[in-house]
């Protein structure tokens, strides 16, 4: 049965003209911030300009009719336009893809394997036990694969749902030498997945590279070089392949240049560079030194409410130098993990439920960003936005409702009602057990004061009153029909629920997975989510 499921959603994204039948059925049981409001709240917003940087390639694409729906469309509130015509849009949306936390590290049973021992205070014996686990959330887990080629296996099942949101590739982050760990050494097998589930899948490199003074270009031209006749390589329309490396300002221009004329002269292989720079405020003399060296200007960006607005200024810097925009967006920054600096680890921002999310992407679009990054897909120590065991499908199907936005330039239209919910399991001043968790409390950093809500992301084809219940607090709101942010105040001891009614009616109804605890062993300071139609997945 399992084989027969993943053969029949491999033909579907290979672009047969079968529809999948999905069933549908009711809900299941730095930088300063705004002062909370919600973006995106009701209304029809603002559209984006379906044109773009015509540098930007990695048109065309698979998928039925452009007339019919994508048969995904059954898992969202909005109909999905087909993968063809997505694909053929000039705005690109590519999700960066870190190779440490792939589905599965071991291929063993999920109640024991590498990631139990990550998350369990008492795992790898008590390695992480004085910060409660190295982080908090991990992918859907997965029975071991008979298979010895699992680690592909699991590159094509995350390929099939980033599909499934919409998405035209995965920026691949990789080493420029061969790696200890053999998770840093599998570029080869994850571009060999995306050639077996969709050759217009496209993997973007992202190659890392030496930080010393005077280092050698050797293992970024050989590295690169191997991997650029690969089909699923991600090609501009005139053939030049991108790097999209994070930070590369840790080596000089001059480094950069050195790799591009090296690869030419010695490869025959043309590249250019959409480079994730250090967040910084644009003006017309900020990174000067890379025009001429880039396609496209991107940045690793903020992970609040009140960083959006920068990225869209940025996109109109960089278009006044006649280059692309790629603009990051993030759904939060929490970092349980110790770090080597003050920086890396034991602190987190605020987020604002899904606000920042919305807020980035909004920007982008608000500011014609001629593609998105998001950052990061698969980093489950600060930034993930994959589907995962705490929090489902509801950031993916976000990320599906605004790639359609950005892409077609209007707002997704709401045909089925739906409810999402975002909170985390614990005020942020709760107390905590400083016997267990020995290393201090986490830091709020890069942004605004804590805020402590429950949040309900409603979208409705029509008018209806929003329920929000912890306990005896009962808050309501009239909403209208659109997406709409409903949020009310924290209440510890209780599990929300939410209600949609009309008339006096319940017309969909759901309860999170998460309660609200008030005192804690260890701290838990990310967003737990939910919610979302009942519908058949890839997998």
């Amino acid at each position: 049965m399992l084989a027969t499921k993943l053969a029949l959603v491999r033909r579907l994204a290979l672009g047969s003209s079968l529809l999948l039948a999905f069933a549908c059925g009711s809900d299941p049981g730095t930088d300063d911030t705004s002062d909370g409001g919600a973006p995106g709240t009701g209304g029809a917003g603002t559209g984006g300009n379906a044109g773009g940087n015509p540098a930007i390639g990695g048109g065309g694409g698979t998928g039925g009719a452009g007339d019919l729906p994508s048969p995904y469309s059954a898992c969202y509130p909005f109909d999905q336009p087909q993968t063809r015509e997505l694909r053929a849009a000039p705005k690109k949306v590519l999700a960066f893809y870190y190779p440490m936390f792939p589905i599965s590290i071991d291929n063993a049973d999920p109640s024991m394997d590498f990631w139990n021992r990550w998350m369990d205070p008492a795992g790898g014996n008590g390695e992480y036990g004085s910060i409660g686990g190295l982080m908090r959330d991990r992918p859907l887990p997965r029975a071991p694969w008979d298979d010895e080629a699992w680690r592909q296996r699991d590159f094509e099942t995350e390929i099939r749902r980033a599909i499934a949101v919409g998405l035209d590739g995965f920026i691949y982050e990789h080493p420029d030498h061969v790696a200890q760990d053999p998770r840093n050494n599998q570029l080869p097998t994850m571009l060999d997945a995306a050639a077996a589930v969709d050759p217009d899948f496209k993997i973007m490199l992202s190659p890392d590279f030496p930080g010393g003074e005077g280092a050698s270009t050797d293992g970024l031209v050989e590295t690169i070089g191997n991997a650029a006749s690969h089909p699923s390589v991600y090609r501009l329309d005139d053939g030049r392949i991108p790097l999209a490396s994070f930070a590369p300002q840790r080596q000089p221009v001059s480094f950069w240049i050195e790799v591009r004329d090296r690869l030419a002269a010695e490869k025959g292989v043309d590249v250019t560079f959409w480079p994730f720079l250090a967040p910084t405020p644009p003006n017309d003399t900020v990174y000067e030194e890379w025009n001429d060296l880039v396609d496209t200007y991107s940045s690793w960006g903020g992970r609040t409410v009140g960083a959006a607005e920068q990225q869209r200024l940025w996109s109109l810097e960089a278009h006044s130098r006649d280059r692309g925009w790629m603009s990051p967006v993030a759904f939060e920054d929490v970092r349980h993990k110790i770090g080597n600096t003050p920086d890396e680890g034991r602190w987190y921002a605020e987020a604002s439920n899904s606000g920042a999310l919305r807020a980035q992407f909004e920007k982008a679009i608000e500011g014609e960003a001629d593609a998105v990054a998001l950052l990061t897909w698969t980093d489950y120590t600060e930034s993930w936005m994959n589907v995962s065991q705490e929090r489902g499908y509801a950031i993916p199907d976000l990320v599906a409702y605004y790639t359609v936005w950005l892409k077609t330039g209007e707002q997704p239209p709401v045909v089925r009602d739906s409810l999402y919910y975002f909170h985390r399991n614990q005020h942020t001043d709760a107390p905590y057990d400083t016997g267990m968790q020995t290393e201090g409390p986490m830091e709020l950093k890069h942004s605004g004061p804590a805020e402590n809500q429950v949040e309900l992301l409603a979208f409705l084809t029509e008018p209806g009153e929003l329920v929000i219940t912890q306990g005896d607090d009962v808050q309501t709101m009239d909403a209208p029909a659109g997406m709409t942010s409903f949020r009310a105040p924290l209440v510890a001891g209780t599990t929300p629920s939410f209600e949609l009614r009309r008339e006096g009616a319940v017309v969909r109804q759901l309860t999170s997975n998460t309660a609200i605890r008030s005192t804690v062993d260890y701290q838990d300071m990310m967003y737990h989510a939910g919610g979302g139609l009942d519908c058949e997945r890839p997998d």
